[in-house]
């Protein structure tokens, strides 16, 4: 049985995909510190805990990636002929499903605290001899917890479209939307200190509401891609047009007077197979041969594609 090769990226898109890691090790590292920022201050603010829980959540992505791709590039084997591309893909699963899950429950935490009427309270806490409002503190972290993400979010959504790296895109799409989650919370840290009680659960419970929509929005674009749905745009909710590009290539082709070509994405490559119906038999083997080295060439995504004649119904 003949095993699948190593996949290797093309010099330059090697180049974007080690950038990408970089910056993974980059964002990791800021997410821990601003996990470690938050939790100096978390107080008893419902906004402040779910903005803290959705942090550490954020640790997930960049962590499953990293993993993934410590497997990704194993060489396919007996056991497990078509290699470990899809490994990306499930660290994404994993990380959208506990992105969901536990934003659900958040979610459900805050509409309890708001129900029951609870009248949080935010202290004093002294510092170098002078005695702050906890409050400011807690705006201080939080603001701090925005600037970072924006930034590398910024810088992910672009790496990541060149590599058509799906899970770090979300990821640098979440980022970016942490603007949101920041402001919510100073809204309701803010509220309380005007005296309005609610304002803490109400912005715990619209983050809680915000993470929840991003982990189930991941977990459907997650399976979609493990259910070898047809391949996606990486910055869009639109499919792929290199099958129809494939096709054309082959009907151009003499030997050939129809063709079908089906894909599938595995992490960041696609893989498939093409139906051609030859016009004759006449050197079929060879032209079969050409045409799977034309294809497995004609884009760099395209990992494996396997050419196969069809009968013709006549």
């Amino acid at each position: 049985m003949k095993i699948r090769q190593v996949y290797q990226l093309p010099p330059d898109k090697q180049k974007d995909l080690d950038y990408l890691v970089r910056l993974e090790w980059w964002n990791l590292g800021f997410r821990i510190s601003i996990v470690g920022v938050l939790a100096l201050v978390l107080g008893s603010s419902q906004a402040m805990r779910v903005a803290w829980f959705e942090d550490m959540l954020s640790l997930i992505p960049p962590i499953a990636f990293l993993i993934a791709m410590r497997y990704r590039n194993r060489a396919p084997n007996a056991i497990f002929p078509y290699g470990y591309q899809r490994a990306t893909s499930i660290a994404f699963l994993c990380a959208a499903t506990a992105l969901a899950l536990l934003g659900g429950i958040l979610l459900l935490d805050s509409l309890l605290k708001l129900a029951k009427m609870e009248h949080p309270s935010i202290g004093a806490v002294e510092l170098f001899g002078t005695t702050f409002w906890m409050g400011w503190l807690m705006i201080g972290a939080l603001i701090y917890s925005v600037i970072p993400p924006v930034i590398i979010g910024h810088l992910q959504m672009k790496a990541a479209k060149k590599v058509h790296e799906k899970t770090v895109f979300v990821d640098g799409k979440m980022s970016k939307a942490d603007w949101m989650t920041g402001l919510a919370a100073i809204a309701g840290i803010v509220g309380v200190g005007a005296g309005l009680w609610w304002a803490d659960a109400l912005a715990g419970a619209l983050i809680a509401l915000d993470v929840t929509k991003d982990g189930v929005t991941n977990v459907k674009e997650a399976v979609g891609d493990l259910l070898d749905r047809r391949p996606r745009f990486t910055s869009k909710a639109e499919p792929e047009h290199l099958a129809e590009e494939l096709e054309e290539q082959l009907c151009a082709m003499g030997w050939v007077a129809s063709a079908a070509v089906r894909l599938r994405e595995e992490g960041h490559i696609f893989s498939g197979e093409a139906f051609v119906v030859p016009h004759s038999d006449e050197n079929l083997a060879q032209h079969l041969r050409d045409a799977a080295q034309f294809l497995n060439h004609y884009d760099w995504r395209i990992y494996e594609v396997v050419v196969t004649a069809w009968p013709s119904e006549n």
